[in-house]
This record gives structure tokens, C-alpha cells and sequence, in this order.
């Protein structure tokens, strides 16, 4: 009785196992299932189809070779191929390609010349086809290709961290006067876009008035949605400089450039003021508005880790800059 009954108990511990082992395994796969899919969408997925390509190629040849070349090489107008080419948008969505051909080609187009979403779609298709990125079975959608979220493959891009040392300038200030004389005002202008609308932002007298200072007249010399595109330029372009061997924080300590955090902080400024510059070209308020709130996520991140936090500092206290929490 007692073997039969010990028997029986093995029998009821091997089932269950068996069962455990079997849900799990499902389990498993399904989340799998569920990572794949959630998984962003690069250019390497299949974002176009041939057929539209296609229809890109024949609208390059009349609109677009002239500047760009026939090959896509380059001519009056950069390369649309190659590393250098890929490494230009690498951090941003594939939309930032899209804004750029669908509100920026050619440049300053009268109304009637300006490129339709459908025809931007389009040659987002022939150039990614000419790039060697596969086609699929669906188009590339022109519909709210503004805010498409299929990305790049991952890579840190050409010249990113192999450029030699003798070919990099020595940075001038400090890390704090790179912040006050770029970052800070340049970051308050895209901000004030929640407040007024760009046609309201400051535009300069026809002559200075004798109240202002050459640098307050300077500041309205660019208006509009110019000066919020120019603006998002100078913070994406100035992030670069946080890289430089050799910069300095404020207390004299080097700026860590060589720390992952600081590498990731950096390639999320860049991607974010290079958004907030899309989003200035679609002339679109609401969507910069909104997205003013990554851009400000973005100081802050870094701001946490390096700067002030935790009671490290102040004002007149900066010694636990540059330093990660």
C-alpha cells in the first residue's frame, strides 16, 4: 500500500512538473511574441514597396537630380547615399527625412512648387531603395508620416568616437559658458512657442532705437519661425561640443565625456533639438508646444546626474559638478 501510494505521488509530482515546464515554455514564447512585436521598426524592416519607389525614382529625376545628382552622389546639393549620409539622420525617426524633403525641398519653393506628402513618401521610398534598404509589402504611408516612429539601425555612425585626436579643436570656455551662451536662451525660445504664437515672437525696428543695445536688437533680428528653427539647430549642433576632449566644467573638473551616461545624455539632446527643428519646419504650434516637454525631460536627465542634485552646490557652490550621482 504504501509503495502503491508512493508510486502514485511521483507520478502526480512528475505530472505537474511536466505541466509547469509546458506552461512556461508557452508562456515564454508568447512573451516573445509580444517583444518582437513591440520592437520599433527600422528602414531594415521592409518600410516601402518597390512599386512606390519606383514612382520616387521617375519624381527624382525631375525634381531632384539637378541639385542632388542623377546617382544620388551629390552635386550642388549633399549626397543622398553613403555613411555620411545615414549618419546625418541616424538619431532621428525616418520622419525627420520625410519633414525635411515634404517642407524644406527645394529650397525656399514658392507655394505652388512645394512638394505634396504623397510625393514626399515617395522619394523617402527611392532614396531608402537607393541606400539598399529592402523594399516590403506596404507602402511607406504618407499620412501622419510627420510623426512616423520607424527608426535606424542602431550605430553609433561614421566619425562618431573613431575621428583621431589631432583632427578635434580644443574647446574655448567652459562647459558653463557653453550652456549660458547657447543652450540656456536658445532652449527659452523654443519654450516660449507654449506662450505666443511664432509670428508674435519680437521682430527688430527698421533702425535701432536708442533704448537698445546692439545685442537686444540682435536677438529680434530673426522672427518667426525662423528664429525657432535656428534656435533648435544651434542646440542640436552645439551638443557635439559636449563631446570634445579636453572640455572642462566650471569647477576646473573635466567633463566626463567618455561616461556612458554622459554619451547617452548627449546623443538625447541632439535627437531632441533635431525633432524640435522638424516640428519648426511643419510651422505646426500645437505639436512643438507639446513636445517642448521632451525637450525639457532632456536637459533635466543630464542635470540630475551632473549638476546640482541631492544638495551637491548651488549658486555660489559648484564643486560636486561633473561628478555622477
Amino acid at each position: 500500500m504504501s509503495y502503491a501510494r508512493g508510486v502514485l505521488l511521483t507520478a502526480l509530482a512528475t505530472l505537474t512538473f511536466v505541466t509547469l515546464l509546458i506552461t512556461s515554455s508557452s508562456l515564454g514564447a508568447q512573451a516573445g511574441a509580444q517583444a518582437a512585436a513591440q520592437a520599433p521598426r527600422t528602414v531594415q524592416d521592409g518600410v516601402y514597396t518597390a512599386v512606390q519607389a519606383s514612382r520616387g525614382q521617375a519624381l527624382y529625376a525631375q525634381r531632384c537630380a539637378g541639385c542632388h545628382g542623377q546617382a544620388l552622389a551629390g552635386a550642388s546639393a549633399p549626397a543622398l547615399t553613403g555613411d555620411l549620409f545615414t549618419n546625418k539622420f541616424r538619431m532621428e525617426p525616418l520622419s525627420a527625412l520625410f519633414i525635411q524633403i515634404r517642407y524644406a525641398m527645394p529650397p525656399k519653393a514658392e507655394a505652388n512648387a512645394q512638394l505634396t506628402s504623397e510625393q514626399a513618401a515617395d522619394l523617402v521610398a527611392h532614396v531608402l531603395k537607393s541606400n539598399g534598404f529592402p523594399a516590403g509589402q506596404t507602402d511607406f504611408p504618407a499620412a501622419d508620416a510627420a510623426n512616423s516612429p520607424i527608426g535606424w539601425p542602431p550605430g553609433r555612425g561614421v566619425g562618431a568616437s573613431s575621428a583621431p585626436s589631432p583632427s578635434w579643436y580644443s574647446p574655448t570656455g567652459n562647459l558653463a559658458q557653453l550652456m549660458r551662451g547657447v543652450f540656456f536662451h536658445n532652449s527659452n525660445l523654443i519654450f516660449s512657442i507654449q506662450e505666443a504664437e511664432a509670428k508674435d515672437l519680437p521682430s527688430p525696428p527698421i533702425t535701432r532705437p536708442g533704448e537698445l543695445t546692439t545685442f537686444d536688437w540682435g536677438l529680434m533680428a530673426y522672427a518667426g519661425w525662423p528664429s525657432v528653427e535656428n534656435a533648435s539647430t544651434a542646440l542640436a549642433d552645439a551638443s557635439a561640443l559636449l563631446m570634445l576632449p579636453g572640455l572642462r566644467c566650471e569647477n576646473g573638473r573635466a567633463a566626463p565625456n567618455t561616461e556612458p551616461d554622459w554619451i547617452k545624455f548627449t546623443d538625447g539632446m541632439i535627437s531632441v533639438a533635431r525633432r524640435s527643428y522638424r516640428l519648426a519646419q511643419t510651422k505646426n504650434k500645437e505639436a512643438l508646444s507639446k513636445f517642448t516637454l521632451d525637450l525639457s525631460n532632456a536637459c533635466n536627465a543630464c542635470h540630475r546626474v551632473y549638476r546640482d542634485v541631492g544638495g551637491r552646490g548651488g549658486a555660489g557652490n559648484t564643486s560636486g559638478r561633473c561628478m555622477h550621482r
